[in-house]
């Protein structure tokens, strides 16, 4: 049995000593997301100017090495920062809501661990300073990242191992709260499939990053200390960083997009007041991708040389996974089927990440078939592809994330007609600017150059990119307007939605405590998807 605790300073009345020495599960999650949040602006902004300079042929308004400089940064602070750490602001803020917990197993691990997120983050403002910019590419493969062109190889690994440590730190606490700490009458199978994708993506990560941060370390020792594992100077093999790398940085895509999954689950369920079509399956398929994904990184390498069968064999995972993605999409359509359906701002964000997450998807196919990947390795396409994924499917996921449980947040709502304007502007400038991208793409431009020949079609799409670029920023401009006005907005009820799920039986915000009573009562054949008479 959980022992009640005393009552604290709710979060939104907490002096800045409280946000600085908190432990509180909720707090921490809103550190998160601001810190999130800005990055995801700075990174924006680093995007435009990317899209500033590729309107027109020639160089205008960046130099080459400054143009590699804003490619890392808008690439990792985007996949870092944004696509992988807001959604520690859900991991924290819902997880121990959702399966009745009255805070997170470790407390003080996971105040050690955003700590550890933010001193990252400080690391990377130092990179806004002239010589001590990153130009080595979010990827950082060497040889060229172990050249002093490069900038601070020593900034950036101890900007990854921070980050490692945060998420590993992360990962373990939030593994043994669900565990550990569910609510009785709370099942792992019948636990909410957000809480499901939340924690697969973890347990993604406490696989993948230990690969990833040893990469980067050995990549350290190479350019510091001048061993061999990948100086091809000294004996090392460049292309062994790409598979360490790839390893974990292809599961990452599964850990950005499976709790976005779990969102357009909790909304399309809610909205449509039905349960959710087969949710045993949608279990099954959400941590399918997560172990298929450990079998797929390879096909990011069918250009660096590699044996023929395990060109086969990555090629044969990479659509396979397919099969549970599918399953899915299907089980979302027949969710919706004769539903109640009612199309507020967090269902047309749902809506519009699952159109765009197939969009990617579906390009992603070809993709994994080495003919074609040849064709297009290192093209514009490849480039519109994973935007269409990992830029919109999971912005699109976090935003309906964010407009479904603002009330449950802020005991406020935010106003609709900003949220379905902003859903509509980054709709449209979404898809102009990538789906531009993957014909350019097509047509034989190349990514990462800063300059391009004055050829017709290449100038006229990225004319069009562009201008799509700037309506995307209007729109996501649009919704941080409406989450700030949503703070002085009208008093949230407990539960506007009318859902089942066990986060919304409690206060809007949330007390400190979480729960006014422990354990939490949830009655026989419970289920956050049972909802009575439409």
């Amino acid at each position: 049995m959980q022992k009640a605790v005393a009552i604290t300073t709710p979060w939104f009345r907490a002096s800045f000593r409280e946000w600085i020495l908190t432990t509180d599960h909720k707090k921490i999650a809103i550190l998160y997301g601001l810190t999130s949040l800005l990055f995801f602006a700075v990174a924006g902004l680093m995007g435009l100017v990317i899209r500033l300079e590729l309107h027109e042929p020639g160089l205008q308004y960046v130099s080459p090495d400054f143009y590699n400089y804003l490619l890392t940064g808008h690439g990792a602070v985007l996949l870092l920062w944004w696509a992988i750490a807001f959604w520690g602001a859900f991991t924290n803020f819902l997880i121990p809501l959702m399966i009745g917990a009255r805070d997170v197993a470790f407390p003080r691990l996971n105040q050690l661990s955003y700590w550890f997120f933010f001193a990252a983050s400080l690391l990377v403002l130092i990179t806004l300073i002239p010589g001590q910019q990153i130009r080595m590419m979010w990827t950082g493969y060497p040889p060229f990242s172990l050249h002093d062109n490069a900038g601070p190889t020593a900034l950036y690994t101890l900007i990854v191992v921070l980050i490692a440590g945060s998420t590993l730190g992360t990962g373990v606490n939030f593994i043994t709260t669900v565990l550990r700490m569910r609510a009785p009458g709370v099942t792992l199978g019948g636990m909410n499939l957000l809480v499901h994708g939340l924690i697969a993506s973890i347990a993604v990560q406490l696989l993948g990053v230990p690969a990833f941060a040893g990469a980067v370390i050995m990549l350290f020792l190479d350019k510091y200390i001048g061993t061999g594992f990948f100086n091809p100077a000294t004996g090392g093999d460049p292309v062994l960083y790409q598979h360490l790398f790839w390893f974990y940085s292809h599961p990452a895509v599964y850990v950005m997009i499976l709790p976005g999954f779990g969102v357009f689950s909790e909304v399309l369920s809610t909205m449509s007041r039905k349960p959710i079509f087969g949710q045993k399956s949608m279990v099954l398929a959400l941590w399918a991708i997560a172990i298929l994904g450990f079998f797929i990184w390879a096909h990011h390498m069918f250009t660096s040389g590699m044996p023929h069968w395990l060109r086969v064999f990555m090629s044969f995972t990479t659509v396979l996974i397919g099969v549970p993605t599918g399953i899915k999409i299907f089980n979302w359509v027949a969710t919706l089927h004769k539903g109640a359906i009612r199309f507020h701002t967090p269902m047309l964000f749902t809506l519009g990440g699952i159109f765009m997450f197939l969009i990617g998807g579906l390009t992603g196919i070809p993709l994994a078939l080495p003919a074609f990947n040849i064709h297009v390795h290192d093209s514009m396409f490849v480039v519109g592809h994973f935007h269409y994924v990992l830029g919109m499917a999971m912005t699109f996921a976090a935003f309906s994330g964010v407009y479904f449980w603002y009330p449950k947040i802020t005991g406020r709502m935010f106003p609709e007609t900003l949220g379905k304007l902003s859903f509509w502007l980054m709709l449209i400038g979404s898809n102009v600017l990538y789906f531009t991208q993957m014909i350019v793409g097509l047509i034989g431009m190349p990514r990462r150059y800063a300059d391009y020949p004055p050829i017709p079609e290449w100038v006229t799409l990225n004319g069009i990119q562009t201008w799509g670029a700037f309506i995307l920023a209007a729109g996501i401009l649009v919704t941080f307007i409406a989450w700030f006005r949503g703070l002085k907005g009208p008093q949230a009820e407990r539960d506007p939605w009318g859902s089942p799920s066990l986060e919304w039986t409690t206060a809007s915000p949330p007390p400190p405590q979480n729960f006014d009573k422990f354990p939490v009562p949830v009655p026989a054949g419970w289920s956050p998807y049972r909802y009575g008479p439409r």
